[in-house]
């Protein structure tokens, strides 16, 4: 379980989190909503060890991942997949080597031929389920689109055999025919191998889409949450009641309702 306990954060006199408290279950995917500046970036950065005490940010509470506290260490089963593609990938190198990079750290730069080999049977078995065509291996960043570079994100965070799943709006930099087939593999990823997810976004129509669940974030306040249907139907946020009344809850040219549901 990814859970968060009596997180607060603050960097000078700016606070960031308040006392943010919320446990998101394993297998599920859990949609964390929030505007810019309601501290949604800030929990997934500390979570992944990206905040420091040295440029200022102090906090208090935890972050913990099935027991194991998070924001020091990072484990190999809770894997990262950030919002822009091309900031994901070096411009050096082929993706065929990038992808194994994080894999060559772990094992310390020394892998077998067998591993190698077990690795590779694994890149060309994601490439087909993602339609990615082999050919792409021998790219560089330069030479592909951030569809295909945010899905190279996904693949490479799944070589690591995660658990669990840290996506900082994954598809927002994306065409929304490119949105629609991401959301797609990322549910079809949920449910074939039981890979939990926690989705940061402020879209609330991509979130009503995948998630068995949503928080909602603002001002650094959890301040409403309940499953998509739940939330839709009976908003008590001001956030929610903006979104609703705006109508930006849709996703993929469908509408999400009060009728609907994951």
């Amino acid at each position: 379980m990814f859970n968060i306990k009596n997180l607060s954060v603050s960097i000078g006199n700016r606070i960031l989190l308040k006392d943010v408290s919320f446990a998101a279950k394993p297998n599920q995917i859990t949609g964390l909503i929030g505007k810019s500046g309601s501290g949604k970036s800030t929990l997934f950065r500390l979570a992944l060890g990206l905040l420091s005490k040295s440029d200022g940010y102090r906090w208090s509470g935890s972050i913990e991942w099935m027991g194991l506290s998070l924001g020091r260490s990072f484990y190999p089963s809770l894997q990262p997949v950030f919002q822009d593609p091309f900031g994901s990938f070096s411009p050096f190198g082929t993706i065929g080597d990038l992808l194994l990079e994080p894999i060559r750290i772990q094992k310390k730069f020394f892998l077998t031929g067998e591993e190698s080999n077990k690795q590779n049977e694994k890149i060309q078995f994601y490439c087909e389920q993602f339609d990615l065509p082999i050919s792409l291996l021998s790219k560089t960043k330069q030479e592909l689109s951030g569809g295909q570079l945010q899905r190279f994100a996904i693949l490479r965070a799944l070589l690591a055999n995660p658990e669990y799943l840290l996506l900082d709006e994954p598809v927002t930099a994306l065409d929304v025919l490119v949105q629609k087939k991401i959301a797609e593999e990322l549910k079809s990823l949920n449910r074939r191998e039981k890979i939990g997810m926690l989705i940061v976004s402020h879209d609330l129509g991509f979130l009503s889409y995948m998630c068995d669940e949503i928080f909602v974030l603002e001002d650094g306040l959890i301040t409403e949450s309940g499953s998509p249907k739940e939330i839709l139907k009976h908003p008590s946020s001001k956030l929610l009641k903006e979104l609703l009344e705006s109508k930006a809850h849709s996703f993929g040219g469908v509408t999400s309702s009060s009728e609907s549901s994951n």
